[in-house]
């Protein structure tokens, strides 16, 4: 499901498995919820394992399409990851979620050096 041309919400377990295993990422249990963020190439993957196993799909990634040029992207997953924190739902996995996503955003410039893609722009502050 694309929520905007940047941005992608994929629920298929057989997919993000497929994509977890092609670059080294899948998990070493599934006896607990879990989450990773990684990079290919440009785009931005972040996966969220659920241990519940009366769930339909265990497994949900975003993906952020070149995710150096999108930040609004990534805030409206940190968006959607705050209200799943105040509505207590996987409080503990979706901080670390947010947690991950934030070092990302505070190491965009970081980034944007190393895609060349740096820009002559100030950083605003980060309120996350």
């Amino acid at each position: 499901m694309n929520i905007q041309p940047t941005l992608r919400i994929i629920s298929d377990d057989v997919s993000i498995i497929d994509c977890l295993v092609d670059h080294n990422e899948m998990f070493k249990s599934f006896d607990a919820d879990k989450t990773t963020t990684f990079l290919v190439d440009e785009d931005l993957h972040l996966v969220f394992y659920f241990a519940d196993a009366s769930l339909e799909n265990r497994f949900v990634m975003y993906v952020v399409d070149n995710f150096t040029e999108n930040i609004e992207s990534i805030e409206l997953i940190l968006n959607n990851i705050e209200t799943q924190i105040i509505t207590g739902t996987q409080v503990h996995l979706m901080k670390k979620a947010k947690n991950s996503l934030i070092d990302i955003l505070y190491m965009m410039d970081t980034f944007r050096a190393l895609f060349g893609k740096n820009k002559n722009q100030e950083t605003g502050e980060l309120s996350y």
